[in-house]
């Protein structure tokens, strides 16, 4: 088996040893068919909404002679899982709100499995809001490059009180709209010289909306004043 990417490893960097695991979203099943052959995940399932993209799993699977050992399910989501079939769930390089959707779609069912690793492409900050907001412990939070893009991993633990689908949102949390949420203190110590070239990516945008504002011929004052808290959190951050 060819060697993952660094994103990829980072993520399997994730899933202890002995721990079964799903890949939602799976496309060619690397990462699962990494664990596998590693020994490092007993049993995997691979899963998507695509049979098409599903087949690329298949034929990669097949090249080691291990479709009838391996999990294979054509399906949206959690949908195609059982709850609290695997330890591990793994969803990655999809929006941070459409992560969401999928967890929210079955609360009793997403709060059965032990662990998630997500890999948002966008919107990681109010996937983490939602997450926290809804009691799951965010463990970790790390970076890690692909080509030109610096990528988020997040690794959170559901909940366990979750009934019949009731849960009481966490209150006294910071709002939604947050840098914090987008940048966790935590995550400049995974990776110093990553954050920083991050932090600058996120205060370069911020500040184009900032721009933008401005140029509104009808300036919202509290738009500007959330988007100038935003600023300078990242500005310390980018420091």
């Amino acid at each position: 088996m060819n060697r993952l990417t660094d994103r990829l490893q980072l993520i399997a960097d994730q899933i202890e040893k002995g721990e079964t695991m799903a890949d939602i979203g799976t496309d060619h099943g690397f990462l699962p068919l990494y664990l596998w052959k590693k020994g490092i995940s007993p049993a995997v399932i691979m899963c998507d909404i695509s049979e098409p993209s599903l087949a690329k799993a298949i034929s990669a699977a097949e090249e080691y002679g291990s479709v009838k050992e391996l999990g294979f399910r054509a399906g949206d989501g959690l949908k195609v899982l059982e709850k609290g079939e695997v330890d591990d769930i793994v969803i990655a390089g999809m929006g941070g709100l459409l992560i969401r959707d999928i967890l929210a779609d079955d609360m009793v069912k997403t709060c059965s499995f032990g662990k998630y690793v997500f890999q948002p492409r966008n919107n990681s900050g109010q996937l983490r809001y939602w997450l926290v907001s809804r009691g799951f412990e965010i463990t970790s939070n790390l970076l890690v490059r692909e080509g030109k893009f610096v990528c988020e991993v997040i690794t959170a633990i559901p909940p366990k009180s979750c009934e019949n689908g009731d849960m009481a949102l966490v209150e006294g949390l910071p709002d939604a709209a947050a840098a914090c949420w987008d940048f966790p203190a935590d995550m400049a110590d995974s990776n110093p010289e990553l954050a920083g070239e991050y932090a600058l990516v996120k205060l370069g945008i911020e500040e184009k909306i900032r721009d933008g504002i401005l140029k509104s011929c009808n300036v919202n004052e509290a738009d500007l004043l959330t988007v100038e808290k935003r600023i300078e959190y990242f500005e310390k951050m980018a420091e």
